[in-house]
This record gives C-alpha cells, structure tokens and sequence, in this order.
C-alpha cells in the first residue's frame, strides 16, 4: 500500500510529528532526586575523603547533568544521572568500608595494648581458682 500526500496533508503531518517528538521527551525528575540523594549520602559518609577519584567523579557528572538540564537534553540529563548515581554509591561504598577497616585496626591496636599490659605485669593474670 502506497500513501500518497497532498498539499493540504502535508503540513499536517509535519505538525503531528513535531508534536510526537515533544510528547516523547520527558523530564527525568526522579532519576534526578535518586542522583542527589546518592551524592549527598556519599558526602555524610566522608567519600571525599575515602573515595576522592570516585567522588570527583560523581561531583563531576552532577555538574554536567545540570547543564544538561538547563538546556533540555533530556536524554543525556537521564545517562549522566544513572552514572553519577553510580560513582556516588561506589564512592559511598568504598568510605564505608574504608571507615570500618580504621576502626577494625584501631580495635587490633587496642587489643595488642592490653595484652602487652597483661604479659608484663605478672600479678595481672587471673589465677584459676584452687590453685
């Protein structure tokens, strides 16, 4: 089947594709918010100071995503989102398990500490009773 416009049809169809493009394009406000959220959550949890590559990252990516959005792209707005989103729950991660293993080492030091105070003081260790 062949379709076949006119001079009367066609403006018509040019206007109901614009019109097609426009309703297609949505802002992708939650995919925004969810990258916020995720970059403040990696800040409280001190990645700039445990994860600085992978927060710059973030950090970096959010600015674009912002530029983006003030210029309508929306779909890049969307790609930069998922990634910043990505590096800051990376960046997050990462201080997490950095800040748990300085308490862990902390925790062995103090452990060492007072087994060192109970081998030198003879008088320290508990006897059993009937002894």
């Amino acid at each position: 089947m062949r379709v076949r416009f006119n001079r009367k049809t066609l403006p018509l169809v040019g206007m109901l594709m614009i019109m097609g493009g426009c309703a297609s394009v949505v802002v992708p406000t939650e995919q925004v918010e969810l990258t916020r959220s995720a970059v403040h959550r990696a800040v409280a949890a001190d990645a700039t100071q445990y994860a600085p590559l992978e927060m710059r990252a973030a950090q970096d990516k959010l600015g674009a995503m912002d530029r983006a959005l003030g210029e309508k792209q929306y779909e890049q707005v969307r790609t930069l989102a998922q990634q910043a989103e990505a590096d800051a729950r990376l960046a997050e991660t990462k201080a997490r398990a950095s800040r748990t293993e300085e308490q862990l080492n902390t925790a062995e030091k103090g452990i060492d500490v007072l087994k060192h105070e109970l081998l030198s003081e003879p008088n320290a260790v508990p006897t059993q009773p009937g002894q």
